[in-house]
C-alpha cells in the first residue's frame, strides 16, 4: 500500500496543523476529505480567532468550524455600518456557543489605518455585546475597544434578534441615552459587575471619564486599564485620579499606549494624561517617528516610584539621506550640553522599578547602554536593537539633534557587538542579556514594514499591561506590580530548594 499525503494518520497530522493559522487552515481544508476532517478534529481548538468584519462570506464559515472552543476573539472592524450591522446579526451571535471566552477585543479603522483621517465607530450592537460579555462572567478575563465605542440602545427590539440574545440579555438593562458613565458597560447592570472576572480593559483615552471608571468600579477583578492615545482631534480631559482612589480597594494599575502621535501633542498628553494621582506602571510610545525627552523626563519625575516598563519603538526610517537621521534638529547649535546626554540614561537613574526597557528604531551607544545596567541592576528585559561602539561614529549627527538621539535608517546593518562589551553587561543584570539580532524582531519593527504588520504589533503590545515576565517552570508569568514581583520571587526560592533538595537525595 503506497503512503501518500492523504494517508498520514491523525496524530503526525495534528502536529503539522496545529501551528497554521487560521488562514492556512482553511487552505488546508481544501486538500482533501481526510485532511477536512482533521481539521475539524484539531484546528477546532484553535484558541485565538481573528476576524475581518468586512469579509462576512468567510467569517460564517470560520466561526462555524472554531466557535465551540475559540478562548480569544480579535474583530477587525473594515467596513461601513450596514456591513457591520449584518456581521453582528449573522456571525457575531455564534459565539454564544463558545463555553468560555477568555478575551474579546473590538479594533476600529482608525487603527487598520494607523490615521487620523478615518472616523471613530460607534457599534450599534450594545445588546449583543454586552450579553456575550455578561454570558461569560466566569470566564472573560480582557475586554477591549480600540478605535470604536458602544453606542446608546435605541429600543428593545434589539434583545429578540437572536435568540440567545434574547435568553442571555434578560437580567440585563439599558438607557436608552447614552451617559459618560455608561461609555464602556451600561451602569445600570452594575449589580452583575460584582461577579465578573474581568481583569483588564483596553480603551481610547478619549472614550473615559471619572463617572465611566466609578461604573467600572464595581467590577470586583478589575486591576489593569490599557489606555490608549492615537492622533485624533478631540482634546484630552483631565480624569479625577486621586477620586478614583476611595473607589478601588486595590489601585488601578494603568498603562499608556502612545501610537501614531506626533510631538508636537506631547506637551498636551503631559498636562491632561501624564498627571499626578495616575499610577503608571508602563509607558509605550509606538511609531510616532520620533523622541521626546521633555516626557521621558516628565515621567522620571511623577512615576519613579511607580514605572515599570518603558518601550520606545520605531520602524526604521524610510530614507537614504543622513539627515533624515536627526530626530529633531536644533534651532540653535549648542554643542557638548546635557540635552546631547541619552535622555533614557535619566530614566534608568530616576526609576527605582524599573522591571523592563525596549529601544528600536533608535541607535543607542554602548556605553550608555552599560550606564543603563548599572544604574538599574533591577532591570528583567533589556531590548535595544540598534547599538554602535564608536563614540563618534554618529557624532555630528547627535549635536544636531534636539533629543541626543538619532534614527535607524532603512539602509542600515547592525555592526557587530564585542563578546567582552557582552560579557560586561552581564555583570550587572540578573538574566543572560544579548544584543536583540534584527531577524528575531517583530515584523512590525523591521525596515519597511507594512500597516499590517504595526498593527499587529501595537495590538500585541496593548493586550500585555505589562511585558515584564519571569519564567517559573518553562511557564511565563507576567509581572505588574511589586508586590506580585515579590510573591513569584518568593515561589521561585522555594521552588529551587525543593529541587535543590530532591537532587541532592538522589546523590
Amino acid at each position: 500500500m503506497s503512503h501518500t499525503w492523504s494517508t498520514i494518520p491523525l496524530l503526525p497530522l495534528r502536529c503539522i496543523l496545529e501551528h497554521l493559522s487560521t488562514e492556512d487552515a482553511l487552505a488546508a481544508m481544501s486538500v482533501c476529505r481526510h485532511w477536512r476532517d482533521a481539521i475539524h478534529v484539531y484546528e477546532g481548538h484553535k484558541e485565538l480567532l481573528k476576524l475581518r468584519v468586512k469579509q462576512l462570506e468567510k467569517c460564517k464559515f470560520v466561526s462555524r468550524v472554531f466557535k465551540k472552543n475559540v478562548r480569544k476573539l480579535h474583530l477587525y472592524i473594515d467596513c461601513n455600518e450596514p456591513e457591520i450591522d449584518k456581521f453582528m446579526n449573522l456571525v457575531f451571535p455564534q459565539f454564544f456557543d463558545s463555553p468560555n471566552l477568555e478575551e474579546i477585543l473590538f479594533i476600529g479603522p482608525s487603527y487598520m489605518q494607523l490615521s487620523n483621517h478615518v472616523p471613530f465607530i460607534k457599534l450599534k450592537s450594545r445588546v449583543q455585546i454586552e450579553s456575550l460579555v455578561y454570558k461569560n462572567i466566569q470566564s472573560l478575563k480582557k475586554l477591549g475597544f480600540m478605535g470604536c465605542g458602544m453606542a446608546a440602545v435605541k429600543n428593545e427590539n434589539e434583545r429578540y434578534s437572536n435568540k440567545q440574545v434574547e435568553y442571555y440579555s434578560r437580567p440585563l438593562k439599558f438607557n436608552t441615552i447614552l451617559a459618560m458613565a455608561d461609555t464602556i458597560l451600561s451602569s445600570t447592570n452594575q449589580h452583575l459587575m460584582r461577579y465578573s472576572t474581568i481583569t483588564h480593559l483596553i480603551v481610547d483615552y478619549e472614550q473615559l471619564s471619572t463617572s465611566s471608571l466609578i461604573t467600572l468600579s464595581q467590577l470586583k477583578s478589575f486591576r489593569y486599564l490599557t489606555l490608549n492615545i492615537t492622533n485624533r482631534k478631540p482634546a484630552l480631559q483631565r480624569i479625577d485620579w486621586e477620586t478614583m482612589h476611595d473607589f478601588y480597594k486595590y489601585s488601578l494599575r494603568v498603562t499608556v499606549n502612545i501610537i501614531a502621535v506626533p510631538y508636537r501633542r506631547f506637551e498636551d498628553i503631559m498636562q491632561n494624561v501624564l498627571v499626578e494621582g495616575l499610577r503608571l506602571i508602563s509607558l509605550k510610545v509606538m511609531f510616532c517617528k520620533s523622541l521626546y525627552t521633555p516626557l521621558l523626563s516628565h515621567i522620571s519625575r511623577l512615576y519613579q516610584n511607580t514605572l515599570q516598563e518603558v518601550i520606545w519603538a520605531d520602524c526604521p526610517y524610510d530614507s537614504s539621506d543622513p539627515y533624515h537621521r536627526v530626530v529633531r534638529p536644533l534651532r540653535q547649535a549648542q554643542p557638548d550640553t546635557y540635552a546631547h546626554v541619552n535622555p533614557f540614561v535619566l530614566l534608568c537613574w530616576q526609576c527605582m522599578h524599573l522591571q523592563r526597557l525596549a529601544i528600536h528604531g533608535y541607535w543607542v551607544w554602548q556605553y550608555d547602554l552599560l550606564g543603563f545596567v548599572r544604574l538599574r541592576k533591577g532591570l528583567m528585559q533589556l531590548e535595544i536593537s540598534a547599538i554602535y561602539h564608536k563614540q563618534d561614529r554618529f557624532h555630528n549627527m547627535i549635536q544636531l539633534s534636539e533629543e541626543g538621539a538619532i534614527r535607524v535608517l532603512c539602509g542600515d546593518q547592525p555592526p557587530p557587538v564585542d563578546p567582552e562589551y557582552v560579557q560586561e553587561v552581564n555583570e550587572y543584570t540578573d538574566f543572560k542579556w544579548r544584543p536583540t539580532p534584527w531577524s528575531s524582531l517583530h515584523p512590525g519593527l523591521r525596515a519597511r514594514a507594512t500597516l499590517q504588520q504595526r498593527i499587529d504589533y501595537v495590538v500585541s503590545e496593548a493586550r500585555v499591561p505589562t511585558g515584564v515576565v519571569h519564567k517559573l517552570n518553562g511557564e511565563t508569568t507576567a509581572i505588574a506590580t511589586t508586590e506580585d514581583s515579590l510573591q513569584l520571587s518568593i515561589k521561585i526560592s522555594i521552588q529551587h530548594l525543593v529541587i535543590y533538595g530532591v537532587k541532592s537525595k538522589l546523590r
